[in-house]
């Protein structure tokens, strides 16, 4: 696990607000329903943004599911505009949480937030207002890994901003393309992911059904 600089709060690891960042499929609610189980208050900013998109995301069952079927890919009809109202979403729903968390106390529970494979698209005053409140934890996926990620991502769809990353070749299929631009997209992520975070968490321990969220706050503490 890797520390990187940035100001940030110095509350103590056993009350420390915790943001969880990566591309969508990385785990990070897998590891936010773990950090539930243990006290913190859970903020899914997908859930967060389906809930103000209301009758727009139809259908029930999985919200993630839901609004990937509603912003659809990149070649989809409508695409652009979906991706341009899912950012400006974001930005609220972030900034509510925001208020929030500077609202509550060292009494209360701390919370983890769930954000979205996007984060990084947001304006930076809003991103550096998230640094001063919470530590941030990028869960890493290695290069070698970034074909299961695809695999994983055309399986189990999720919502993806492009910003622009989509740029198919003259004859290419739309298939083909996306599967090549993802690798792009995951490879620009991953640079901005890491200066973003306080901590990497290396893929093989946040991947293993094994380690519980006590080790990873130990990691934490060692790194202060």
């Amino acid at each position: 696990m890797k520390k990187t600089s940035g100001p940030h709060s110095q509350r103590g690891t056993n009350t420390v607000n915790i943001a969880l960042i990566g591309m969508s499929g990385a785990g990070k609610s897998y590891w936010s329903k773990k950090m539930e189980e243990k006290g913190y208050r859970w903020y899914h900013c997908d859930e967060m943004i389906a809930e103000r998109l209301g009758t727009e995301v139809i259908g029930k069952g999985d919200t993630t599911l839901n609004l990937a079927k509603w912003m659809g890919q990149p070649f989809s009809q409508g695409y652009i505009k979906a991706e341009q109202l899912y950012l400006e979403l974001e930005e609220t729903v972030v900034e509510h949480i925001c208020n929030e968390l500077e609202l509550s106390n060292e009494t209360n529970n701390p919370v983890v937030i769930d954000t979205t494979g996007s984060l990084i698209y947001m304006q930076k005053k809003i991103l550096d207002r998230l640094r001063s409140l919470t530590k941030i934890i990028y869960l890493g996926v290695p290069e070698e890994k970034h074909e299961q990620l695809f695999e994983n991502f055309i399986n189990d769809p999720k919502p993806v901003i492009w910003e622009g990353k989509f740029k198919p070749r003259k004859g290419e299929t739309p298939q083909n393309a996306l599967r090549r631009c993802y690798r792009d997209l995951l490879s620009f992520r991953n640079e901005r992911y890491c200066l973003l975070a306080d901590y990497v968490l290396d893929y093989s321990f946040h991947q293993s059904p094994h380690r519980e969220v006590d080790e990873l706050l130990d990691l934490m503490k060692t790194n202060i």
